[in-house]
């Protein structure tokens, strides 16, 4: 996982702690409340009212502007480590965005607001289906607590898979802009070197299409294994990355190629 993505992954994880803290103090104390053997009619009602109390702790205008806050911060924090890179490949990395750029940005931030919102959403829609399906049936009040840490654990790596996923698409996305804007028009595709590394990945970085080894042009990508246009970073978990390739040097390699 890219560094930024680490540190998302901590701030992700700082959510699922809290809404564990939350059932545990405002929930699982009704549970425990409750008489397996015998159940009050209005027993559904407790639990599912205290489970609102915790969702309204997740949720309205505080946790929106938190969750915005978040994004925005990861987002930064990728494009800056973007710039260091492309820098390091020799793209001049100007002051000041391409519209384009900005326009990215801007709905990677805002997709990563809906992310981060949907981690206690789906959390808590676990722990009602948990709680209520236990309770029906008998389950006992410590029974429960497991599948809710159980449930913990999904949840964590949910957050996981969301912050290796994202910051590898963001920063493959902004590194391509940056390289375009630029005036780069072709990329060497660089992959992890490593056994984690798609078989499909392996072979578009070691490819020769006429411009040197696993060097394309951006308006002209490889495909993946569906047939589909990829870059690098695209892909859930890709760790791979594009680096800026002067025309002068595919034009070149493409010549060398015919002689």
């Amino acid at each position: 996982m890219l560094r930024v993505g680490v540190h998302y992954y901590a701030e992700l994880q700082k959510i699922v702690d809290a809404v564990d803290k939350a059932v545990f103090e405002l929930v699982m104390p009704v549970v425990e409340s409750e008489e397996p053997e015998y159940i009050a009619d209005s027993w559904g009602e407790n639990v599912l009212s205290a489970i609102d109390r915790v969702k309204a702790l997740f949720s309205g205008v505080a946790f929106d502007r938190m969750a915005r806050q978040i994004a925005s911060t990861f987002v930064r924090s990728t494009l800056q480590y973007s710039d260091r890179q492309n820098k390091r490949f020799g793209v001049e990395v100007f002051n000041g965005n391409s519209t384009k750029l900005n326009a990215y940005l801007e709905a990677a931030t805002l997709q990563n607001v809906s992310l981060i919102k949907s981690i206690p959403e789906r959390y808590l829609e676990n722990v009602a289906n948990a709680i209520l399906t236990g309770m029906r049936v008998g389950v006992r009040p410590e029974r429960i607590a497991e599948q809710l840490r159980e449930d913990m654990g999904v949840a964590s790596r949910r957050a996981k898979f969301i912050a290796r996923d994202q910051s590898a698409k963001i920063n493959g996305e902004i590194m391509k802009q940056r390289q375009i804007d630029a005036g780069f028009e072709f990329f060497k595709w660089v992959d992890s070197h490593d056994s984690r590394v798609r078989h499909r990945h392996k072979e578009i970085a070691n490819a020769d299409v006429g411009y040197g080894k696993g060097i394309y042009r951006w308006d002209d990508l490889p495909l993946s294994d569906k047939g589909e246009p990829i870059q690098p970073g695209q892909d859930y978990n890709c760790r791979c990355i594009s680096r800026a390739v002067r025309t002068s040097v595919a034009i070149r390699n493409k010549q060398n190629r015919k002689t």
